[in-house]
């Protein structure tokens, strides 16, 4: 009893590091993306796991080339966003060496524990819940994200399975 009482403690004294001492650092992005110049789209348009896995996902080259068939900008913002291709002596990329590649170096900047099981389908099929519930208003942002828009944590998602009836069983959510 008193080991399992002293696990829950570790867990929870860990939980709240995480949460509140440990703020997502922010990471550079290979391209300069701005989301309000893309709100003629939906959201899944370009992150097409969120409406049929666990994972949004996050774009690959082929889902710009479906309306870009040039640079949306011009050529120098892209070239000085990329990173340098393999075997390029240092050069930025193109955008036809841009869009010849499967995905941009884009970094994760929304993470969850491994112990949360989420899923996005879950949430915008069945649930059918806006993006912005959970990632806040991305089609008003102008530069590419460097980290979470939206601290994603227990209390929001609690606040949030209350308001839409959800359940608030431990299990359904945590492994």
């Amino acid at each position: 009893m008193a080991r399992a009482l002293l696990l829950t403690a570790v867990a929870a004294i860990s939980a709240a590091i995480w949460v509140v001492l440990l703020p997502p650092a922010a990471v550079d992005q290979p391209i300069p993306f701005d989301h309000a110049k893309h709100t003629e789209v939906t959201c899944v348009a370009c992150h097409r796991g969120a409406e049929r896995s666990a994972r949004a996902g996050i774009p690959e080259v082929a889902a710009c080339l479906n309306c870009h068939a040039t640079p949306p900008r011009p050529v120098e913002v892209v070239l000085s966003a990329g990173p340098a291709l393999p075997g390029s002596d240092g050069q930025k990329p193109t955008w036809d060496e841009l869009a010849r590649r499967a995905r941009p170096a884009w970094v994760r900047v929304t993470r969850l524990p491994d112990h949360v099981m989420f899923s996005h389908r879950r949430h915008v099929t069945s649930a059918k819940l806006d993006c912005a519930s959970c990632h806040g208003d991305m089609r008003a942002r102008r530069d590419a994200l460097t980290s979470a828009p939206v601290r994603l944590d227990m209390n929001a998602c609690l606040s949030c399975h209350k308001t839409e009836g959800a359940t608030e069983d431990c299990v359904a959510c945590h492994r």
